[in-house]
């Protein structure tokens, strides 16, 4: 409680705990509505084939893997909690790999909710690249997913230190 009311080594502590990984959601937020923004005027117009990668403008309504499609309140709002909830336990843990990671969740979920609001695309967020047997994705989408694999890789690293 003594951190939240703005005293001593509690509050450099929980700055300690939570600046990194606040500082990975916010790098993931700029790049990701840049490039966002970049593929909205150049690749709607002009998609780009760099060898079996396809730089596309797509507009998403659902979630990952366009689950959801049609639906991007309920998208938005699922995907806000599950972030939320993953964030929250990620910046619980003692381990920093498992903190960062819980920046890029953050960053990505933060990102693409941005699209939702502020974006004047129906709720829909915008993804740029294409990969082959792959659906459509941004780097919110990538950041969110890679912030979940090493979440996994921090508690199993976790779960062998104590056993």
């Amino acid at each position: 409680m003594r951190a939240l009311q703005g005293g001593g080594a509690d509050a450099t502590s929980l700055a300690r705990r939570v600046g990194p990984a606040a500082a990975v959601a916010a790098a993931v937020i700029v790049l990701d509505q840049t490039t966002k923004t970049y593929a909205e005027h150049h690749f709607a117009v002009h998609p780009v084939a760099l060898g079996p990668v396809q730089l596309v403008y797509l507009l998403n309504s659902g979630v990952a893997f366009s689950l959801g499609a049609g639906h991007p309140l309920v998208s938005g709002i699922l995907a806000a909690a599950v972030a939320a909830i993953l964030a929250a336990w990620g910046l619980s843990r003692s381990s920093r790999l498992a903190r960062l990671a819980a920046g890029m969740v953050v960053g990505g979920a933060v990102s693409n909710l941005l699209d939702r609001v502020v974006r004047h695309h129906h709720g829909a967020v915008i993804d740029w690249i294409r990969l082959p047997l792959w659906p459509v994705f941004n780097l919110a989408d990538a950041s969110i997913t890679l912030g979940i694999a090493l979440i996994v890789v921090a508690e199993l690293r976790a779960g062998r230190a104590r056993g």
